[in-house]
């Protein structure tokens, strides 16, 4: 049987179909595999540690990436999460931070990379500054110190060094989309492809 991945942002599982949620606040990303045909709606999934299957809107899964996924809906993904609130070490919809956002984005398609934003650099591969399309991965670090934060490039570069990004940002407590602010640029040091 081909696994699932769920693709809400959040969701339950649950004892019956629309009945009592056995496990609530399963996330973006998580692989399941179905034990039946979805039947009024719900699916029925096995899951480690439950003798009998549970339960969860059909809705809410989509059959798991069996390719590497375009930027375009990696973007789509990340986007769903645009006003979640910051928090370090968060990778859900309850809280998320810089390299846990582009963590859970990716992890929706498949693509297994590393939870944090220097491991994450190391894990790619870096393009020259002003190549970079939408996709793709800015870091930042201040000078002698290590990768401290991670966005998604959202556009292509353009004249002026005008760059858009989305990020889990912590001085704004959200994820937000935006123009690079010049503390920003100041401590871009590079772009990477996945």
């Amino acid at each position: 049987t081909e696994p699932l991945t769920v693709d809400a942002t959040v969701t339950s599982l649950h004892t019956t179909p629309g009945g009592t949620a056995a496990v609530p606040g399963v996330v973006l990303g998580t692989r399941l595999v179905p034990a039946g045909p979805a039947r009024d709606g719900w699916r029925p999934v096995h899951v480690p540690g439950q003798p009998a299957p549970l339960w969860l809107p059909d809705a809410h899964l989509v059959p798991a990436a069996t390719r590497a996924p375009q930027p375009d809906g990696v973007l789509a993904v990340a986007h769903r999460l645009l006003d979640v609130i910051y928090l370090w070490g968060g990778v859900s919809a309850y809280g998320i931070d810089c390299s846990g956002l582009v963590h859970l984005a990716w992890r929706r398609f498949g693509v297994r990379l590393p939870r944090d934003a220097d491991d994450q650099a190391r894990a790619t591969t870096p393009v020259p500054l002003g190549t970079e399309r939408p996709g793709d991965l800015y870091f930042f670090a201040r000078p002698g110190r290590p990768i401290h934060h991670i966005g998604i490039v959202t556009a292509a570069p353009r004249p002026g060094d005008d760059r858009r990004m989305l990020h889990a940002c912590y001085t704004k407590r959200r994820v937000l989309e935006e123009q690079l602010p010049a503390e920003r640029t100041a401590t871009l040091v590079g772009a990477h492809r996945v």
